[in-house]
């Protein structure tokens, strides 16, 4: 009896095996998809759907929007002049902020005062003044409330000196004044000193100091 040879492979073999090779590779691939998700490859950033938490910054601002205190101005302030006090050597006078609004707003700083009188041959008829070191804090006047601003000033210690008529008083953050007379008598002019004896302090709560 005769042996014949090994059987060579026909077309249909060869289509047979590559439905088959295919056939398990997709198994494999499915396979591997329904399992659990595998870590990215090395170099490829992995992105959270997660939002980020919102900062307690900008959430105080959203919700400071909506009720926000506005700046005080002239139109919702009333000055007056306060008391003054001191010994010779050095006065205080106060002036009052009242807010006459009905509406709360918010003050800070320390405003300006600009003192009018006679035409002086050396400063001339205004003597703005200077501010001190002091450093101001944010206030806010409910309708009604006072603040009020500290004017320290030196008298003349020889001769009549110079005798303001009235004063301009500025809110901080404001360019109106308000007109107010002068309550003290005369005034050390000292205008560009270095350290100079008459000045302002910030607004303080309260209508007195």
């Amino acid at each position: 009896m005769l042996r014949g040879g090994p059987r060579r492979a026909t077309l249909s073999d060869m289509i047979v095996r590559s439905v088959r090779a295919v056939t398990l590779i997709a198994g494999t691939l499915l396979l591997a998809a329904c399992g659990s998700s595998a870590a990215p490859p090395p170099g490829v950033a992995s992105v959270s759907a997660t939002p980020a938490p919102t900062s307690a910054a900008t959430t105080s601002a959203a919700n400071a929007g909506g009720g926000a205190t506005v700046k005080c101005s002239l139109d919702q302030l009333e000055a007056s002049v306060g008391r003054t006090t001191g010994e010779a050597g050095q006065r205080h006078t106060t002036i009052v902020w009242t807010n006459t609004s009905s509406k709360p707003c918010g003050i800070t700083g320390f405003g300006g005062v600009d003192l009018k009188g006679p035409d002086d041959p050396t400063f001339g008829p205004t003597y703005s003044l200077p501010r001190d070191s002091s450093t101001p804090r944010p206030l806010v006047l409910e309708a009604g409330q006072a603040a009020h601003t500290v004017i320290t000033w030196q008298p003349p210690q020889d001769g009549g000196g110079w005798t303001p008529t009235g004063m301009l008083v500025t809110p901080p953050d404001e360019t109106r004044s308000a007109q107010l007379p002068w309550p003290g008598g005369a005034v050390q002019r000292q205008d560009g000193a270095t350290h100079p004896g008459t000045y302002i302090g910030p607004v303080l709560p309260g209508a007195e100091a």
